[in-house]
């Protein structure tokens, strides 16, 4: 039983709110640059893994599974802190954002794709601007979930890390190089308190094991040196991953 269980529409509300929100700043950020986007570089590994037209549908089921996972979330404190842990980290993905722009060229669709696939690779580019790059939301966004999901499903461990599968979907689809992804998983984690949110970081003691009480990360006097990671994290980027990179 959870120590304070939340209601489902309480839940479900609390869900769409966040998905709002973010969704309505995503799109805003990425279609209105705070100057001329960053084209980054496509990398040997983004030539490896490829485009393929077919994994636009996967590339939506992990877009909609994360609101799902999230309203499993029952007890108020784990649901508390996993808000807490998903707004640091698309905090952090919202000053890089807007800090440094960036974007990716995006591959053409062929003529002969028709029918539903058709449609839905027509609705990702009506709606998505090849933008906001990095680093990708669309992965910080459910290793914040599942996680938080783990905790308060201790039984769902053994497959709950299925989604990761679908990660790759993001490069495939050529919404984001494989760097992106990197980026989104750090910025997840730094929402949790980096490495310790595996000793308790963000989440209860109760939905943590053999570690004492850590406070969020949000709450630490650490991250008041947000900003000073956000300037050091884009240089370096630039520096290995796109040196003399047009910006």
């Amino acid at each position: 039983m959870d120590a304070h269980p939340v209601a489902f529409r309480i839940r479900l509300l609390a869900v769409l709110a966040v998905v709002a929100v973010n969704t309505a700043l995503y799109l805003l950020a990425n279609a209105h640059p705070t100057r001329e986007p960053a084209l980054l570089p496509l990398s040997a590994i983004d030539t490896a893994i490829g485009w393929h037209a077919w994994t636009i549908w996967p590339y939506w089921l992990l877009l909609c599974i994360n609101p799902f996972l999230a309203m499993g979330l029952r007890d108020r404190t784990l649901l508390w802190a996993t808000f807490k842990a998903y707004g640091l980290a698309m905090g952090l993905n919202m000053a890089l954002w807007l800090a440094w722009p960036t974007r990716i060229v995006r591959h053409a669709l062929p003529d002969d794709l028709g029918g539903a696939t058709r449609a839905v690779w027509d609705l990702l580019h009506a709606l998505d601007e090849p933008n906001s790059c990095f680093p990708s939301g669309h992965i910080t966004i459910p290793v914040v979930v599942m996680v938080a999901f783990a905790r308060q499903h201790p039984r769902s461990r053994p497959w709950i890390w299925l989604p990761v599968l679908l990660f790759p979907t993001i490069v495939t689809t050529g919404q984001h190089y494989a760097v992106d992804l990197l980026g989104g998983a750090a910025t997840a984690f730094a929402g949790y308190g980096g490495p310790d949110c595996w000793a308790g970081g963000c989440l209860p003691r109760r939905h943590c094991t053999s570690a004492p009480r850590l406070r969020c990360a949000i709450d630490r006097p650490g991250s008041r040196s947000l900003s000073t990671l956000i300037t050091r994290v884009a240089p370096v980027y630039r520096a290995v991953f796109a040196p003399g990179v047009r910006t």
